[in-house]
């Protein structure tokens, strides 16, 4: 009995490598090509690790979904993640990541518009120069080579601002807790302070600063799962507006007739993210859904609490095809008039519908769904070879795709101006675009558009990485 007790615990270790028999067992992750980035930052958004046992049949499933997972990070010019196959039929493999870092530090000229897209600083603003921002950002990512980034900014012209921040994702050994701090503040000579005929108006004074505002926010994230988060975050903000402005072109603009404002603001928000390309999706799902409280009864001078949800699903089928659709919305718990800024609905953000480029609309509550289909025309890399002397940007792998869309929204606005057509009205748009997909997440674009106005024109998209 002892003999066979003692044999029995010799062969533990091997019954529990060898796993069933349509099962493999991963002795190892080996990486290669990790310059800067940590190791534990590429297990940690990896399906499995070194001793986990997969079935046979999930194996090139959990490559798959642990490519996307590292290539999200942005960290990654190009990845490959293969395995032994030879070695899968006896029950054990191992997986090697083959990775090119991309180029971290970016210190970026900014010219940027102050409007809400380009279309409308090219025909509403007459592609005028005195709406441009100009100035540098320095983009730092993987700072210390754990995904970390570090940001600072300025910019003069339009708007005058500073800006910092630093986001540590990692903040304990098992990588699920991290953690951003951000300050900002600017001031501009001219200042949106009405909406009227759903168009933004605005006061200019070209000798004083007719807006200011400071702001300051730490925030706290959980993600325990890879694809499930939690946050929540704590901030300060102040803002001042000209007297002609809070006073007499708009006493609505922060309530009251005041010119400043000043409240802590604190919220928290739930994340599912399935995504397999966050900013161009084909597959996958995202689910988020948040409460926001602004003014917590130290000042006295703001008082919002607002719930919001957004929830999308990318379908795709046949060779070339992904099917998608979404609903997005926001509700207002609190039914009094909210301050001027803080009483927008679509087309800020987001929220942007097609076809209504060149509209506002206001709203305590918004809803708004989409759907749409995707068509991939062509999908390839092209090599500069010794063109381009960083290796990170030798490769650029595009993708061209023809989209359809269709768009409904509708914006609750019960203190709007009878002026407003669009508010408390449903409003429909339609549109088709090719897309071109650069460097995995770099996205740009030409759309036509129409909107149930009959209105229709050609316009551009852009949504960079960085």
């Amino acid at each position: 009995m002892k003999l066979y007790t003692a044999l029995l615990l010799l062969m533990l270790p091997l019954i529990g490598w060898a796993g069933p028999a349509d099962s493999v067992r991963i002795d190892e992750v080996l990486l290669i090509g990790h310059k800067k980035t940590r190791p534990r930052v590429v297990f940690r958004e990896m399906t499995f690790g070194s001793g986990d046992v997969l079935a046979v049949e999930d194996l090139d499933f959990a490559m798959g979904r642990s490519y996307n997972n590292l290539m999200n990070t942005g960290l990654f010019a190009s990845l490959e993640i293969a395995y032994d196959t030879a070695a899968v039929a006896s029950g054990h493999t191992t997986v090697t990541v083959t990775m090119r870092e991309t180029w971290y530090i970016y210190p970026v000229p900014v010219f940027s518009l102050a409007d809400r897209n380009f279309n409308v600083w090219w025909e509403e603003q007459n592609r005028s120069l005195d709406r441009v921002n100009i100035g540098g950002k320095l983009n730092y990512y993987n700072f210390t080579g754990q995904r970390d980034k570090l940001k600072l900014g300025f910019t003069t012209g339009y708007t005058r601002s500073l800006e910092a921040s630093y986001t540590f994702p990692y903040l304990n050994r098992e990588g699920s807790i991290g953690m951003e701090v951000n300050f900002g503040s600017l001031r501009r000579r001219e200042q949106n302070y009405l909406t009227r005929n759903n168009q933004q108006e605005f006061y200019l004074d070209p000798n004083a600063f007719v807006y200011q505002r400071s702001q300051a926010t730490l925030s706290l994230s959980y993600r325990r799962k890879i694809y499930v988060s939690h946050s929540i975050d704590l901030g300060w903000r102040y803002s001042r507006v000209a007297d002609t402005i809070g006073r007499v072109l708009n006493p609505d603009f922060y309530g009251g007739g005041r010119v400043r404002q000043k409240y802590f603001r604190a919220g928290y928000d739930f994340r599912i993210d399935r995504r397999d390309v966050r900013n161009y999706p084909w597959k996958g799902m995202f689910f988020t859904a948040g409460i926001a409280k602004e003014g917590l009864g130290i000042y006295g001078e703001r008082d919002g609490l607002e719930v919001h949800a957004d929830y999308r699903r990318f379908i795709p089928f046949g060779k070339k095809f992904s099917f998608n659709y979404g609903v997005a919305g926001k509700y207002s718990l609190i039914r009094t008039r909210q301050p001027f800024l803080e009483n927008r609905a679509i087309g800020f953000g987001n929220n942007g519908l097609t076809g209504y480029q060149f509209y506002v609309v206001d709203g305590l509550d918004m809803l708004i769904w989409r759907l749409g289909v995707r068509r991939e025309i062509f999908n390839t890399k092209v090599d500069l070879g010794k063109l381009v002397f960083i290796d990170a940007f030798r490769y650029i792998p595009i993708r061209v795709l023809l989209s359809l869309q269709f768009n409904q929204g509708i914006a609750n606005a019960p203190f709007v101006d009878s002026s407003n057509r669009l508010n408390n009205n449903l409003l429909t748009g339609m549109g088709a675009s090719v897309d071109f997909v650069f460097f995995y997440d770099m996205v740009g674009g030409i759309q036509y558009n129409r909107n149930h106005l009959g209105e229709d024109g050609i316009y551009l998209n852009f949504m960079l990485g960085f």
